[in-house]
Formats: C-alpha cells, structure tokens, sequence
C-alpha cells in the first residue's frame, strides 16, 4: 500500500449504537484508511466505544455526550506505530504523532469554535510548528468559510469577515507544505 485514504466527518452525534452501527457501515463502502471524526458527542467514555473489526484503533478526545468531540480511527490494514499524542480537553483537537509506511506524519484532527475565535487556531498551530519537521495532515471541520465565493452557494450569509478565517489563512501559508484536508461529510438523520 502505497497511498492512505482520509476521511473527515462531522457525525454530530456517535453515542448511540445504531448510530455507529451506520457510521461504520457508511466507512466500510468509502474504504477509508484513517479516518477524523468531529462532534462525537462522548463523555469520558472508553475508547472502545468508537472501535469496530475494521477499526480496531481509536484515540479521541472528548468532552460531553452533547457537543463536541473528536476522534482519529485507524484501519485495521495499516500497520503504525504512535509516538505521541496531544488530546485537549475541551474535545476540539487530537494531534497524533505516528509512523506509516515509513513515513513520519503528523495528524490533527480539529472542530472549530462556531464562533469567530482566532486564538484556537493561533494555538492550534503553536502546538502544530514543534511537529513542522514532519509531514502534516490536518482535517475537520473548521466551521468557518475560507473562500466565501468557492465555499457557500449563497454569498449572502458569509459577508462576515471572521478574523478566524485570516488567521487558518495565514498560517497556511507560513507552513507552506502543510497539507490541510477539507472533505466534509454529512451524516443525514440522526
């Protein structure tokens, strides 16, 4: 295996069992290799209770079973090794320090504050520069529009301009080769 598949998903709830039931299912039909959730929606729960046979790997950092929370799963066919992780307590971030492939990667997965809060991604990318040595692959769901006229179908909503955005912007660009995966899914009905 030469390539990794990457799936980010705001599931906005996993803490039923049916509803990871179709979460995986929906993972199995799309082949992910590693995948992001956000908006979990778990307490302090056990790990296991995002893993399945095809995920048997899961880190995640949660925060209450009604918002937020997010999680990293790993295919079973991928051998890895984790040399550190970084999970916040407020459930908005996971960054992974892994090796695949024989690659050293850096993985985060984020879910943004829904409002305009441009120190968490200030502090995000703190934490992201002392791993700027490796290759990094951030996902999620930023909840903020980068390009309004690409981005939404209406112009209309998005006027704001959120400093949030100039920030992700900016340092985008101070990193250069960083690698930022905006694939967004909608799990529809609950």
């Amino acid at each position: 295996m030469s390539t990794l598949r990457f799936v980010t998903w705001n599931v906005r709830g996993a803490g039923s069992r049916e509803k990871r039931l179709k979460i995986f299912n929906r993972l199995s039909d799309l082949q992910a290799d590693i995948v992001f959730l956000q908006e979990t929606h778990l307490s302090k729960t056990p790990t296991y209770t995002l893993t399945s046979p095809q995920f048997p790997h899961a880190y995640s950092a949660c925060y209450n079973s009604k918002q937020r929370g997010v999680a990293i799963l790993i295919n079973r066919r991928i051998n890895f090794s984790i040399s550190n992780n970084i999970t916040d307590p407020e459930g908005r971030f996971i960054i992974l320090n892994l090796s695949i492939l024989n690659m050293h990667l850096c993985i985060a997965n984020i879910y943004g504050p829904n409002v305009d809060d441009p120190s968490f991604f200030h502090n995000i990318f703190t934490a992201l520069s002392d791993h700027s040595d490796t290759k990094l692959i951030i996902g999620g769901d930023f909840n903020l529009v980068l390009h309004p006229k690409i981005d939404r179908l209406s112009t209309a909503v998005s006027q704001r301009n959120w400093q949030s955005a100039d920030t992700l912007k900016q340092y985008m660009n101070d990193f250069g080769h960083l690698s930022i995966t905006l694939i967004y899914m909608t799990f529809g009905g609950s």
